[in-house]
């Protein structure tokens, strides 16, 4: 039984069924002619194809449709965050209008992380049942009128919009969720609903002749639970800050789950847990329903909690004296800069290493995502999948 229930199953049943394969309108599936035809960013993607699977090498040289969706946390840590993707993000359109083809015709959509706490209503942020579900997010004031739709559309080079004024300065404003999300976050889930086709205010989004692109910002590992779980119920945890269970459900270090004491040891040693700890809802069910719309081709990118060094870097469990709770016991920091600090994203890493050379992870800990912003549309440009 799927994780999600029945409606899980009826959720890969949609994807699977409806899809009768991505057309190749923009795609090479010839491993020979990829060879002879990639340019540098290409030949680099490819080469992380894994032994068995031969590269495909999506096109830009004729006008290429794409939707991008930013998967935005808005829990009460994300305001630095959430202010630095809004400075930055004209560094992105900029990558864009560089695409060979021009500006792409383009569907630019936001979904928040917040998804509820399971089959548990909490007080505060947590008190909505299934939080914002997957609703593709539209702030009032923005340039957008929501009876044209929840997400932006620009066609015909940026001059055929549905909305009013700069791209760059509307999705800014959109992009700004505040911090009043539930701390539990649902990165991967809301995603996963928010592309399902059963949430009718997003309907129209994905295309199934486009790239679909989805960007998640968060500074947490993802602790998605099935719409009945009932890992939140008990928030009195003896001490213990009431998001690191779901790090003890969700990660396995030296092949057992990690101790609620204080703890380290190299983060290589530590990966995502394949059955979510029999509480959060697998990594690989994100993966194949993902890898199964029906859409020309498909790249992840998270700006999340990662180390600028993997290789000398700690996995670590402790009190983090500097934080708003000193007393209680949690993940300690992966990285730190002043626009906030992450804790280590297990969950999502294991989500992108998935996608080969169409997935990627940076660190949320930069003073400034100009860099992060430009890698995306460079993503976007050479994407290679593997088959």
């Amino acid at each position: 039984m799927s994780p999600f229930g029945k409606v899980g199953l009826a959720i890969f049943a949609l994807v699977g069924a409806g899809c009768e394969g991505r057309t190749t309108l923009r795609l090479s599936r010839d491993a020979s002619a990829v060879k002879t035809n990639l340019d540098a960013g290409q030949a680099a993607q490819a080469a992380q194809c894994p032994a068995g699977t031969s590269p495909r090498v999506v096109q830009t040289d004729s006008p290429v449709k794409l939707d991008l969706l930013f998967m935005i946390d808005d829990s009460p840590s994300m305001s630095e965050e959430q202010a630095n993707l809004a400075r930055n993000f004209p560094r992105l359109i900029d990558a864009l209008k560089k695409l060979p083809s021009g500006f792409p015709d383009l569907h630019l959509g936001v979904v928040s992380s917040d998804m509820g706490a399971g089959a548990t209503v909490l007080a505060g942020a947590c008190g909505t049942s299934l939080g914002d579900r997957g609703v593709l997010q539209v702030r009032s004031g923005c340039g957008l009128d929501p009876s044209k739709g929840r997400y932006l559309s620009s066609q015909n080079g940026g001059t055929q919009n549905n909305f009013e004024g700069d791209i760059a300065e509307v999705f800014a404003c959109m992009a700004n969720l505040g911090t009043n999300g539930c701390g539990f976050e649902h990165q991967l889930q809301s995603v996963r609903m928010a592309l399902s086709g059963f949430v009718s205010d997003n309907v129209g989004f994905l295309r199934s002749d486009a790239h679909l692109a989805v960007v998640y910002i968060t500074d947490e590992d993802d602790c998605s639970v099935p719409a009945n779980g009932t890992l939140f119920a008990n928030l009195s945890y003896n001490g213990q800050d009431t998001s690191l269970r779901c790090s003890l459900a969700g990660h396995l270090c030296d092949g057992k789950a990690p101790p609620a004491e204080v703890f380290s040891t190299p983060l290589a040693n530590c990966s995502a847990a394949p059955d979510g700890g029999g509480k959060l809802i697998p990594v690989s069910t994100f993966v194949d329903e993902m890898k199964q719309l029906h859409t020309q081709s498909v790249s992840v990118s998270v700006i999340g909690g990662w180390p600028a060094d993997a290789s000398s870097a700690n996995y670590a469990i402790g009190y983090d004296t500097a934080s708003s709770y000193p007393d209680l016991l949690g993940s300690l920091p992966i990285c730190e800069s002043a626009n906030g600090k992450a804790v280590v994203e297990l969950r999502m890493k294991a989500f992108v290493d998935a996608f080969g050379p169409a997935g990627q992870i940076m660190s949320i800990c930069q003073d400034d995502f100009s860099k992060a912003m430009a890698q995306i549309g460079d993503l976007i440009s050479t994407t290679v999948e593997c088959q």
